[in-house]
């Protein structure tokens, strides 16, 4: 994997965890229920070496996690953890993205249904505190208490008075 950004940044971070193109086809892979190293292989059609490699990066970042298992031959399986099961509306948002803005209504290669009503899942959007539903035009950014000088004075430098509603 390349160099991992330094930045003191929730994005750069995940980045870290989640930017190459084989980590998140993984994870999706877990989500379905795959457990199996083999199976992994198969799903995502990944090289064995970079499987090897970002299944131990997803074991060492705590988002998957090697459960002993004897069966078939094989000696362990892999299971979300709860930081990887956490994951769930972030790979919502991105299978939704892709439905719309890549496939198309009528295109899409895997819907999302309620499990017990088959009723599709509603669109994720941006709500506030209260629940209310807000466009990203009224999102504000603020230094959090892990904020660094870096941070603190990138954040200080946005300017939102000429932001348009997105959506």
């Amino acid at each position: 994997m390349a160099q991992k950004h330094t930045q003191t940044c929730a994005i750069a971070s995940a980045l870290n965890i989640f930017g190459d193109r084989w980590t998140l086809l993984i994870i999706r892979e877990a989500f379905y229920g795959t457990t199996r190293f083999g199976d992994f292989l198969k799903n995502t059609q990944i090289s064995k070496n970079l499987l090897t490699d970002r299944l131990g990066r997803l074991v060492e970042d705590g988002i998957i996690e090697r459960v002993e298992f004897a069966d078939r031959g094989t000696n362990f399986k892999y299971a979300l953890t709860e930081k990887g099961l956490a994951l769930d509306v972030v790979m919502v948002a991105i299978q939704q993205w892709s439905e719309k803005q890549i496939y198309g209504a009528g295109n899409e290669p895997v819907l999302l249904t309620d499990r017990s009503t088959k009723a599709p899942l509603q669109e994720l959007r941006i709500t506030n505190a209260t629940g209310d539903q807000i466009s990203f035009a009224d999102v504000d950014f603020a230094p959090g208490p892990g904020a660094d000088k870096h941070a603190r004075a990138r954040i200080n430098e946005i300017d939102r008075s000429d932001t348009e509603d997105p959506t």
